[in-house]
């Protein structure tokens, strides 16, 4: 992947020419088919994953072996953020190429090792993912107060006509 490539991503918009060259130092390209697992539910959470190209799903698996969609990721996404910052946890889905995927993964020990030898990158880094989560975080918040609606109004048309007593 060509280092001008990497610009049309939002998160690396303010990142010069040495800083991604740096910056692809501490991470490694991957690439995953079509319905190809890319990790499982249960495995520790150990990166950040930015999908450069393609689409990944996040699903969970019941005891009958039935997938249930949790989310979608598109181009540009990221996913596991937070193990980056100490936050390593077992992932509670588990996540499949949606369609053959392209993506570049920084590990936890090589975020560390930027921390040391690039503060300035990690800096403008950080601060693009802060913006990148919060704006994922307002959509969200934005899809959930639609449904909240929606459900209220299902409620609202579901619930049985009072009766008047009076008329009688």
């Amino acid at each position: 992947m060509l280092l001008d490539d990497l610009k049309k991503y939002d998160i690396f918009v303010d990142l010069d020419n040495l800083e991604l060259k740096k910056l692809f130092q501490f991470s490694r390209y991957k690439f995953f088919k079509k319905n190809e697992i890319i990790f499982n539910a249960g495995d520790e959470g150990a990166g950040f994953l930015l999908i450069l190209d393609g689409t990944l799903d996040y699903y969970s698996v019941d005891e009958k072996g039935n997938e249930t969609l949790y989310e979608h990721f598109n181009m540009g996404e990221f996913v596991e953020v937070m193990s980056l910052f100490g936050d390593v946890q077992n992932r509670p889905f588990t996540a499949k190429a949606a369609e053959d995927c392209s993506l570049l993964w920084i590990n936890t020990l090589e975020y560390r090792r930027l921390q040391n030898s690039g503060p300035d990158t990690l800096t403008k880094l950080l601060l693009r993912l802060i913006i990148q989560t919060a704006n994922t975080f307002r959509a969200k918040n934005g899809e959930f107060a639609a449904t909240k609606k929606e459900l209220e109004e299902l409620e609202k048309s579901l619930a049985p006509e009072p009766t008047d007593k009076t008329a009688s």
